[in-house]
């Protein structure tokens, strides 16, 4: 496997884990624009009427200026404020009509357009792009954000309906310039005040952007709360419900005293210790999130830990008529990581192999040294299963999913875990599938001294 790969590898990683997050549900995703479709109707309301109030606050304002002010020059802002208060309310009105309610996007770009053009058309009329009022446009850009943080697209579009014909007129008026001297005020004022008012779209956009980004986690945060809790009832009530049905058939016998069959104390005492194992890794989970994973550092060799890990899990894979193969060769170097912890990553993933694929396929475990970005050993749990989604795959190591075939008890815990003890050796995991050519889960343990090369 050449460098490059296993550079393209982490970077991919990396882009996925804080950028692109979790592909989209289409469940989740219809949840949350209908809420967005909501949210975004009630603060267009409260938007037109907070501008309302702005512009009433202004027009106050330029009366007193207008006919108690030393300076009485300020007609055609009233112009201005009329042509404005004629947005606002075409704006409100069209909210409230059936086909308003339908677009409200069109609602919005329409207002914004409405009250940004309009000074620029009074600037352009008065001759001269210095009386643009770039406070103004940086008040109705920044409350557009604060007051309807969603959509960013289409506040990205209100603000190009005003920022490309201004750099039209910027561009057409520097052509014009008779002079040096002219040239450089234009410089200094307008197109410094251009860069501005763009660098405030940027950070407006990018407000909404990460607000929406948000929201949508917690939509489908609270989506995988939701299964969650149902798998969880599921798998605790199913044991239960098994002893109950034991119990209630001996109590129909008669006598003070009933005779109870081997097999009906073995199967209640495997409800149980099921029960218990569940809970177990609910309190581990939770615990390791909340303070860490701690860890018992020794030089471990990976080749005897599989071993060992296969040995365990000899009759499971036998009922199920699986081979494992163990590929590491005995020359790997020693790591420096937590025993346990290490064969409980290698003992999930085979667990989770033979949970969620059909008899009689083969698991191989593989592991090489690779040196970029840093010298680390690169092990793999493959199997020529049933295979994942792509959707399958970004969730598969969430706290809350439970894959797709469901043959035992299973929310997801196991592979969670794994993640968790990984990520606290200081390595990274992951997994390559497509459905019906199997899968395999890979994780890097780094290297402290490596002195193995793979020929």
């Amino acid at each position: 496997m050449s460098w490059g790969y296993v550079l393209l590898e982490h970077l991919h990683s990396w882009w996925r884990r804080y950028f692109n997050g979790s592909t989209q549900s289409p469940s989740v995703l219809n949840v949350y624009k209908q809420w967005r479709r909501r949210f975004f109707h009630q603060r267009l309301r409260l938007l037109i009427w907070l501008f309302s109030f702005v512009l009433i606050s202004f027009v106050l304002l330029e009366s007193w200026i207008l006919f108690w002010g030393p300076e009485r020059s300020q007609q055609y802002n009233f112009v201005v404020d009329a042509v404005v208060g004629l947005v606002f309310a075409i704006a409100l009105g069209l909210q409230t009509l059936s086909w308003g309610k339908r677009h409200p996007g069109v609602i919005f770009w329409g207002m914004s357009s409405g009250l940004t053009l309009t000074l620029l058309v009074a600037a352009v009329i008065a001759g001269n792009l210095d009386d643009a009022d770039v406070i103004f446009w940086t008040m109705v850009f920044l409350a557009q954000s604060t007051v309807v943080p969603v959509r960013w697209q289409l506040h990205l579009r209100s603000q190009l309906t005003l920022l490309i014909p201004l750099m039209l007129l910027l561009i057409v008026a520097f052509l014009r310039a008779e002079d040096a001297t002219e040239r450089s005020n234009l410089v200094l004022g307008s197109v410094a005040a251009y860069i501005y008012l763009l660098w405030v779209c940027v950070v407006a956009d990018l407000s909404v952007y990460l607000y929406e980004r948000l929201r949508y986690k917690e939509f489908e945060a609270r989506q995988e709360i939701q299964t969650f809790l149902h798998a969880v009832s599921h798998d605790l009530r199913n044991p239960v419900t098994g002893t109950q049905l034991l119990l209630k058939s001996l109590l129909t016998q008669p006598g003070d005293t009933i005779p109870m069959p081997r097999s009906l104390l073995e199967q209640m005492l495997a409800g149980g210790e099921r029960q218990l194992v569940l809970i177990n890794s609910l309190l581990e989970a939770h615990n390791n999130n909340l303070q860490g994973l701690v860890l018992q550092r020794q030089q471990v060799a990976l080749h005897p830990l599989v071993e060992a890990v296969c040995q365990e899990l000899a009759p499971h894979l036998r009922e199920s008529n699986i081979t494992v193969e163990n590929q590491l060769s005995k020359e790997l170097p020693t790591i420096s990581g937590d025993h346990t912890q290490l064969w409980r990553v290698f003992h999930n993933l085979i667990i989770n192999a033979l949970n969620h694929n059909p008899p009689g396929i083969v698991i191989w475990i593989k592991a090489s040294i690779q040196s970029v970005p840093q010298s680390h050993i690169r092990c793999s749990v493959g199997d020529n299963g049933v295979g994942m989604t792509a959707e399958q795959c970004a969730q598969i190591f969430s706290l809350y999913s439970q894959g797709h075939r469901r043959r035992h008890l299973s929310i997801g815990l196991g592979l969670h875990i794994a993640q968790q003890i990984i990520e606290a050796h200081g390595g990274m995991i992951g997994v390559d599938s497509n459905l019906g050519q199997g899968s395999t889960f890979w994780f890097t343990l780094p290297l402290v001294n490596p002195s193995f090369s793979q020929g």
